[in-house]
């Protein structure tokens, strides 16, 4: 009883500290400072205003798996302009799920020395 405690208790701080090291938060301004293609929507409000929704890509374009499974999380929590683009959204970050699993399944062969 006591092992199985201590292993529930093992694997509760290791999946904590996990996800805390792994996604780092981004801050306004770095967000701010994104590029237009970092993000899984960019929308125009009647009166011109641009709204940049679910970014996922860091500044140097890599693509952000914390950032990425926020981005899905989060799709129903947007105020869309327009609905279609919510479809468009999920679909762009769906995919980008699906090549990293793949990519994870088969790796590049790694460059010989």
């Amino acid at each position: 009883m006591l092992g199985r405690c201590l292993v529930a208790i093992t694997l509760v701080l290791f999946m904590t500290v996990g996800s805390a090291a792994e996604a780092a938060k981004w801050s306004r301004q770095y967000i701010r400072q994104l590029p237009d293609s970092a993000f899984a929507a960019i929308e125009t409000t009647p009166d011109g205003k641009t709204l940049r929704h679910l970014p996922h890509h860091d500044a140097a374009g890599n693509l952000d798996l914390p950032h990425l499974r926020s981005a899905l999380s989060r799709l129903d929590q947007v105020k869309w302009q327009d609905p279609a683009h919510a479809e468009a959204a999920r679909r762009h970050l769906l995919e980008h799920r699906r090549q990293h699993r793949q990519e994870r399944r088969n790796p590049p062969p790694k460059a010989a020395r």
